[in-house]
């Protein structure tokens, strides 16, 4: 696909490339109000290969609704989290994921078709906890993210109820994939603007992807906050609660 000079497309929605580019500028500049470099660069003893208790708190600096009971609730299936790891390389790049590596994100996140986890505990929170493990292979995930790719009349991925987290995820996984491929330069330039620490073109995707959807269904933030815009990328949850229908596949 041919990128044009001023227009960038995340899933279904079409955005300004200047007015994406500042937004993204500004969020991985600014240290008053949103994640980077916190939630980026946040301590993790467990490392690369383990998942510490860190690493469940970690999505809080994305401005992720977290409690007592989610962390119980994830603490929970850290064995199966701890199990994929294994499996996936340091260096796995989704860009690069075929159907074998889109079938392993979808069983990464099979752990949520079950009921056994709180509603706070789902998509949006598992994909936070796990990002900074492979950053440039798991994405990140919230209600405006999943807008882009579900929620427009252009989406790629049609809303179906009775969809599973496991056959949800490769789809999502092989939609972003095209828009990084389109959009490979774009999402350089926005990933270069980060040096400390430095941010894959996943990461830069989850930014702008964040705010091309809240520019459609949302308040814009990117101004100077008040007390009642106060947000963040990847989160989309500024709003004080979830709502079920957007945790679903």
């Amino acid at each position: 696909m041919t990128e044009s000079p001023s227009v960038l497309r995340i899933g279904g929605v079409e955005i300004n490339r200047g007015s994406a580019l500042e937004s993204a500028r500004s969020y991985l500049s600014r240290r008053d109000r949103f994640g980077y470099p916190a939630y980026d660069s946040f301590g993790s003893e467990g490392g690369p290969w383990q998942i510490s208790d860190a690493d469940f708190v970690a999505p809080v600096l994305l401005n992720a609704e977290m409690n007592s009971r989610t962390f119980y609730a994830l603490a929970a299936i850290r064995p199966h989290l701890e199990r994929w790891l294994v499996d996936i390389p340091l260096d796995a790049r989704l860009v690069e994921a075929g159907p074998t590596e889109l079938a392993r994100l979808g069983e990464l996140f099979a752990v949520l078709d079950s009921d056994d986890l709180p509603v706070n505990a789902r998509g949006s929170i598992l994909a936070k906890v796990m990002h900074r493990k492979r950053p440039a292979f798991i994405p990140l995930y919230d209600r405006f993210v999943d807008y882009c790719y579900r929620g427009t009349d252009d989406a790629p991925i049609s809303r179906d109820r009775k969809r599973t987290w496991q056959e949800f995820l490769p789809m999502l996984g092989q939609a972003i994939i095209t828009d990084l491929r389109d959009g490979r330069e774009f999402f350089a330039e926005v990933a270069a603007l980060a040096t400390r620490p430095v941010i894959t073109p996943l990461r830069a995707l989850d930014i702008v992807a964040w705010h091309a959807g809240r520019s459609h269904i949302g308040p814009a933030i990117w101004a100077a906050a008040t007390p009642s815009d106060a947000g963040d990328p990847s989160d989309g949850d500024d709003l004080p609660s979830i709502d079920p229908d957007d945790e679903t596949p």
